[in-house]
């Protein structure tokens, strides 16, 4: 079955709740990621959803090095328990600001969704620290909450570095 791709004006009330339950999902994300609050962060993902950091240049070596045993070997943090330890910051670590812009649910089909949008990751004196686009594969969980079960952080920038496009 074809991804659903009615006119706004045609949508009905559920996919329009949908579609707004979605946005929030984006925003929470952000938000979490802003308050050091790990267990909200890993709440924005299915139980074995996973997120692709792999576009930052991060390798699992480069993070067991840092003493964090998260990343798999294909750039992956899989599972809530993982997503929780990498929002979780050490104490005097900087705080970023993290900034969702042009969501868009891409498709829409009942209990799943891909959605894009592009982030911008703001340094604690206010100098882009990194930029890129999400890519995501959204789904209503068991308990009726919309949450992100595939995210690929496609990086274009990372603290003055231009990453090439992948």
């Amino acid at each position: 079955m074809a991804p659903h791709t009615a006119a706004p004006g045609d949508r009905g009330p559920r996919e329009v709740a949908d579609r707004l339950a979605i946005y929030e999902l984006y925003a929470r994300y952000a938000q979490a990621a802003d308050l050091v609050d790990g267990a909200a962060y890993a709440d924005c993902f299915t139980e074995d959803g996973w997120t692709d950091i792999s576009s930052f240049g991060h390798t699992a070596e480069s993070f067991r090095r840092r003493g964090l045993d998260v990343l798999d070997e294909t750039g992956k943090v899989r599972g809530r328990a993982r997503l929780r330890t990498i929002a979780t910051k050490a104490p005097g670590a900087p705080h970023y600001h993290h900034l969702t812009v042009n969501a868009v649910v891409t498709s829409y089909e009942g209990d799943r969704a891909t959605g894009s949008a592009y982030f911008v990751v703001l340094a604690p004196d206010g100098r882009v620290h990194q930029f890129g686009r999400y890519e995501d594969v959204i789904v209503r969980d068991t308990d009726g909450q919309w949450r992100f079960a595939e995210r690929r952080d496609l990086a274009a920038f990372n603290s003055g570095t231009t990453l090439p496009r992948g």
